[in-house]
């Protein structure tokens, strides 16, 4: 059997296998009342679909009308959660909506995984356990089907590693145009960003000049931009959730929990 023809096969079975699972997770996740079929979100990501909608019928991107406080994080996935607001159909399906477009980005990934895996190695074996373990990794289908960025943003970044890859040494623009708009997605892109704009500087002597105009420049300009526009609009420079949970505590705390979060993560992530 040909081997590329193999590749694919095995490859296609997984992500049909998928999307039975997106299938099923989606209906488990769904409730009757009345006999409507209602389709929900996790509580934070119906917390920006109460924004959406708000900005979808000309409210502004706010929670009650008249009070501008921003209790959101990801302002580009209000934006296209209030695009689904406007589509011709009943409340209890914009969410099947929204958890559709995730398993659409969840989805796309995987072809993305299966190229950078090949990038490495034409190991077949390598390649199906990378799209498996992908696929079915529960933390990312949870965030990701329910209604979080997650899956917009697991994309981007993903598909960032492979235009690194693709390019080689050659700088690149549109890697830093996509993280830059990651941001949008979620303010905190910026530390992955960062990340990896680090990493390009050190190994691409050639382009550090470019690296230091266009990455940081874009960084600069898009978590600027966003700032001033929450200032304007809301009148803070950050998101309310913010001052809600760090205001008030010493910088020591804040640091010494983000390193016990950090070790915990990494101890459990390695099995143990």
């Amino acid at each position: 059997m040909n081997s590329k023809y193999l590749r694919n096969f095995s490859f296609g079975l997984i992500v049909i296998g998928y999307i039975y699972y997106i299938y099923r997770y989606i209906i488990a996740t769904s409730f009757l009342i009345g006999g409507t079929t209602y389709y929900v979100l996790f509580d934070d990501a119906m917390i920006s679909m109460r924004y959406a909608y708000n900005l979808a019928h000309g409210l502004g991107p706010v929670w009650n009308a008249g009070e501008h406080v921003e209790g959101f994080t990801n302002p580009l996935w209000v934006g296209i959660m209030a695009l689904v607001h406007l589509l011709p159909i009943g409340l209890n399906q914009t969410s099947l909506v929204i958890q559709i477009i995730g398993a659409s980005f969840l989805t796309l990934n995987l072809f993305l995984v299966k190229k950078i895996t090949e990038h490495f190695t034409n190991d077949l074996f390598v390649m199906l356990a990378a799209v498996a373990l992908t696929a079915f990794y529960a933390p990312l289908n949870s965030y990701g089907l329910l209604g979080m960025e997650v899956s917009l943003l697991v994309l981007m970044l993903t598909t960032v590693i492979w235009l690194i890859l693709k390019n080689g040494n050659r700088f690149s623009i549109s890697i830093y145009i996509l993280l830059a708009l990651s941001t949008f997605v979620r303010f905190d892109m910026a530390v992955p960003y960062l990340v990896i704009f680090a990493v390009l500087f050190i190994t691409q002597k050639e382009n550090r000049k470019q690296h230091l105009i266009w990455g940081l420049g874009l960084l600069i300009l898009s978590l600027g931009g966003q700032t001033l526009a929450r200032y304007l609009y809301y009148g803070a420079l950050l998101p309310n959730t913010y001052y809600l949970k760090v205001e008030g505590w010493p910088l020591t705390l804040r640091l010494l929990r983000g390193l016990y979060a950090l070790i915990h993560f990494a101890y459990y992530s390695t099995g143990r």
